[in-house]
């Protein structure tokens, strides 16, 4: 198989017309280009599969063939390395689609893309015009294009850019039961490599802070005492109201209070007296003493009123 692609990249004739012999340059080229694929064969037969990439690429950067990307996926495949095989057969299926190969290659895709699917993961290719174009994905910049990556299953993002280009960004949900391939022709238009300034800065009030030409918010504790052109001024905040009707109910119990000690005194001395009134006074000094009681309790029952409201009031008018 290596043999016979050789010649097919090497070997140009043109029907009909007469040979003639190219140039001493090609020549050298196309004969160095030849060492380095036989080379690279020998070593792949030795299993030396890592050199013998290096070798088949040096063979395609100086006769480019499609075939040589076939070549290097096999020595990739041997090497366990997936997506690398995977991305070197689908470069070879692109640049030589009607390859008489093209169903076992195919084959031996899918069977790659069944392996990364074991893991969670899939690959993503990109191609990009002009091929210059800068590909990130995820914010993981890839290189030029084509460019490939292996993502696990779910939401991505993919910017595209290059200098002279509008930048092109798109998301999209990688899959994970085949291989994606994405094509992005950017528009010319103004560069957008380079990030958009800064936004103008403004002078944002501190939170409480009053704008520009506006007074002061007042606070329910404030009391305004002057206006001019300037604004309006705050005064402090003012002393808090006295407990007046307090001190006015806790007077009346006291002095009630007092009231009925000094009438019950004095209605105790009248009713120890009655016996040794005169003739005829003792019904005077009885009934006297039983209105002196009457009243201490009156005057003890105003004074308790007198104490509650006094009580309910120092609460009050503390608020």
């Amino acid at each position: 198989m290596f043999a016979h692609a050789l010649c097919v990249a090497l070997v140009v004739t043109a029907p009909g017309k007469t040979k003639t012999a190219p140039p001493p340059a090609a020549e050298d080229t196309t004969q160095k280009a030849k060492e380095a694929f036989q080379t690279a064969q020998r070593l792949y037969k030795e299993a030396r599969y890592a050199d013998a990439i290096v070798k088949f690429e040096e063979a395609y950067a100086l006769k480019p063939s499609p075939v040589l990307y076939f070549n290097i996926g096999k020595c990739h495949e041997q090497l366990g390395d997936v997506p690398k095989a995977l991305r070197s057969y689908r470069d070879y299926l692109r640049l030589a689609p009607d390859a008489k190969d093209k169903d076992t290659v195919s084959d031996a895709i899918a069977n790659l893309e069944r392996r990364l699917k074991e893991k969670g993961l899939q690959q993503l290719m990109v191609f990009a015009d002009p091929p210059a174009a800068i590909i990130e994905v995820d914010g993981k910049v890839l290189g030029n294009s084509p460019a490939s990556i292996e993502l696990t299953a779910g939401n991505h993002k993919l910017v595209v850019k290059a200098e002279g280009y509008e930048t092109t960004e798109r998301s999209f949900v990688m899959q994970t039961a085949r291989a994606t391939e994405m094509t992005i022709n950017l528009r010319p238009g103004g560069s957008k490599m380079d990030p958009p300034p800064p936004p103008p800065l403004v002078d944002v009030p501190k939170k409480d802070e009053p704008k520009k030409d506006e007074p002061p918010k007042l606070t329910p504790k404030d009391t305004v005492v002057a206006s001019n052109g300037n604004g309006v001024t705050k005064s402090a905040e003012p002393a808090k109201k006295g407990r007046l009707w307090t001190w006015v109910a806790g007077g009346v119990a006291v002095a009630s209070a007092g009231a009925g000690v000094g009438m019950g005194v004095v209605a105790q001395n009248t009713a120890r007296n009655v016996p040794n009134a005169a003739v005829g006074m003792a019904d005077d000094q009885a009934r006297s003493a039983q209105g002196l009681a009457t009243g201490a309790n009156v005057a003890y029952g105003v004074a308790g009123a007198a104490a509650i409201t006094a009580v309910v009031l120092f609460f009050v008018e503390g608020k």
